[in-house]
């Protein structure tokens, strides 16, 4: 896959659509780690990223696992200023994030929206430099509290690890980030969607919290 990584990245630039990488444990026979790419028919620069762990892999707990996970995030992110990217086990593999899903964002709106509303926020959460500024920058960032790691990428924007590991990201912890976050979510109630129950977020309007 070493040697093929950078090919697919090319041709990703030059038809940026939709990308999926596999990483498969031969005896469980379900994705590990599922990678999407889309940019959601909306080219360039408006792209989103997810990075989906499989729901059997065991490791959600596991500090080195999830180290791990995050440092291939960063090491797949570190050369572009990415308009989104989220690390977790808590949404479906769609376009949609989170808040999508609960505040009935249509998918083209949020993606286009993406350097000037964050699109949504799991347990790491890539920030684009353009919402970073905003929140006061990676220091200002790892001050809040909220986050278990903050990394910088070196051509724009920020990794924000909530927790130490997936299965540590907690209501509590949930409620952190959302605090952290809310002066670039979008605004609006979110709504419980039955068809997702898994989705995680902080039940109030960010353009009206106060803390």
């Amino acid at each position: 896959m070493a040697t093929g990584w950078e090919a697919m990245r090319e041709e990703l630039l030059h038809e940026p659509e939709t990308a999926h990488v596999l990483y498969m444990r031969e005896h469980l026979g379900k994705p590990l780690v599922h990678v999407r790419s889309s940019t959601i028919r909306v080219r360039r620069p408006n792209a989103e990223a997810q990075l989906l762990f499989g729901a059997d892999c065991g490791s959600l707990d596991d500090a080195g696992f999830c180290a791990g996970a995050v440092e291939f995030l960063v090491a797949a992110l570190d050369t572009v200023n990415p308009a989104f990217a989220w690390l977790g086990a808590d949404a479906p593999a769609s376009e949609e994030t989170n808040l999508d899903w609960v505040l009935g964002r249509r998918v083209r709106d949020s993606v286009r929206e993406a350097r000037k509303l964050l699109r949504g926020y799991s347990w790491t959460t890539v920030c684009p430099e353009e919402l970073s500024v905003r929140l006061g920058g990676p220091g200002a960032l790892d001050a809040t509290g909220a986050f278990h790691r903050v990394v910088p990428l070196s051509a724009g924007g920020v990794v924000l690890q909530a927790t130490e590991t997936v299965a540590a990201y907690t209501d509590e912890a949930v409620h952190g980030v959302f605090e952290a976050l809310h002066p670039v979510l979008p605004p609006g109630v979110p709504q419980f969607d039955p068809a997702h129950p898994e989705l995680r977020y902080f039940p109030a309007d960010a353009s009206r919290f106060g803390g």
